[in-house]
């Protein structure tokens, strides 16, 4: 049976425009969503709630990593300080020798990781993606999962495995356990796929009513190589192939044209920006200032751990920041709000999961998160959207909260046995001896 909790003397950041902050207040879960929020308890509360005393917390809506990889945590610090095409030839050897079991227990690390970090909920793109799928279903977190799709040029898409399991985990658990598991389809990258790839993902995500999750646009050399090959950039290219019929969410978009802003700007498109790899890897800076002028949204992730090394959405957020207002000379511009809005709302929307949660308000799942305002790091609280943009790390979170369920609290993990999990990587890693 599911637990309902009541939360009693909290800071709470809702993020709905008509309250944004409330101090000694209350909130209430039943049933997995939020039934009350207020500053005195509900004239009848069943006795059945649990009590938290949060006076020495702060609740906000949790945070969504919209582009990652979750089992590359079997490859954190694997191959670091080296270019994105260096990067994939040395990991894509490293991915053929992993299990079943190596994703598995992979993914429980990465879910792990991003829980303890306030992730409440994530959009993975990564081969192997039924056992993916069986440990977010595991974990309790919320996921969009995709079977990352690449496409030999002599191959029919139809025929290609990696397009049959993407059909089959789409139509066996796309909106499992009441949406809380969504599927997508993707498109790799340009560079790794062909034409008639695009045109067939475009229209299995047209027929199904899903997205498509791509890389787009991360280095000058693709989108050279791109021009070269087809006459035009990568998001032209598939828009001509009818991609931008669907939702999508287009990781990266560092290098695009005015061109390319048009289309993005004239379809369901999200911008997924993830500052820690590109930097990492080299591959340049996505400046934000467009996409947003046009009305293009923007989401964060983390992309995957083997190209960040953290699954910290915290560190995403003020990197995100700090970097816009560098490149533009501007500390006005990506402010903390507008940040926290894209770790939040964007990454939403990004997951067609718009209206689910993202703010504090009843009737919303209880899809929370809570800092631990005894920190020194936390205090003083002047403002607490400043705080969890500019201040705040993953390690300050108190407790994870989805849809009702607390999934971490205080360093423990209610669904995931980490000790197993760390036993079962250890032995992944001498096996391959990483």
């Amino acid at each position: 049976m599911k637990e309902n909790y009541v939360f009693t003397n909290t800071t709470i950041l809702t993020l709905d425009d008509t309250a944004p902050v409330r101090y000694n207040a209350c909130l209430v879960t039943e049933d997995g969503r939020i039934s009350y929020l207020g500053q005195e308890l509900p004239p009848q509360l069943p006795a059945r709630h649990k009590r938290i005393d949060g006076r020495n917390l702060l609740l906000c809506p949790g945070l969504v990593n919209a582009h990652t990889h979750t089992p590359m945590t079997l490859l954190r610090g694997f191959s670091d300080d080296c270019s994105l095409e260096q990067w994939l030839s040395h990991i894509w050897p490293a991915e053929e020798a992993l299990t079943e079991d190596d994703y598995y227990y992979g993914s429980l690390l990465g879910i792990a990781e991003m829980l303890a970090y306030g992730t409440t909920s994530v959009s993975d793109m990564y081969r192997s993606s039924h056992t993916i799928l069986r440990s977010a279903v595991d974990s309790g977190i919320k996921a969009t999962i995709c079977e990352s799709i690449t496409c030999p040029a002599d191959q029919d898409p139809a025929l290609l495995p990696s397009v049959r399991r993407s059909i089959d985990l789409i139509h066996t658990y796309n909106g499992w356990d009441r949406g809380r598991i969504r599927c997508d389809t993707s498109i790799q990258s340009v560079f790794q796929t062909t034409p008639a790839l695009w045109e067939f993902i475009g229209d299995v995500a047209a027929r199904e009513h899903i997205g498509i999750h791509t890389h787009i646009c991360e280095t000058r050399k693709e989108v050279q190589n791109c021009i070269q090959n087809y006459g035009c950039t990568p998001i032209a290219a598939l828009q001509r192939a009818g991609v931008f019929r669907s939702r999508v969410a287009a990781a990266h978009g560092i290098y695009v044209s005015e061109e390319d802003l048009e289309i993005l700007s004239s379809s369901r498109a999200v911008v997924v920006h993830d500052p820690c790899s590109n930097l990492k890897c080299g591959c340049g800076i996505a400046n934000l200032k467009p996409f947003i002028q046009r009305g293009i949204p923007v989401a964060l992730g983390t992309d995957g751990v083997c190209s960040n090394n953290s699954g910290d959405m915290f560190e995403t957020m003020k990197f995100t920041a700090l970097i816009q207002k560098g490149i533009h000379e501007d500390p006005t511009f990506a402010d903390a709000g507008q940040v926290l809005s894209m770790a939040v709302q964007g990454g939403l929307l990004s997951q067609g999961r718009e209206g689910e949660s993202g703010i504090l308000a009843p009737g919303r799942d209880a899809d929370i998160i809570a800092l631990d305002l005894s920190h020194p790091g936390l205090s003083p609280l002047t403002s607490p959207v400043s705080n969890l943009v500019y201040a705040a790390h993953g390690n300050h979170v108190a407790m994870t909260m989805v849809r009702g369920n607390i999934l971490y609290y205080k360093g423990e993990y209610m669904t995931i046995d980490l000790e197993k999990v760390k036993y079962e990587v250890k032995k992944c890693m001498e096996r391959l001896r990483l």
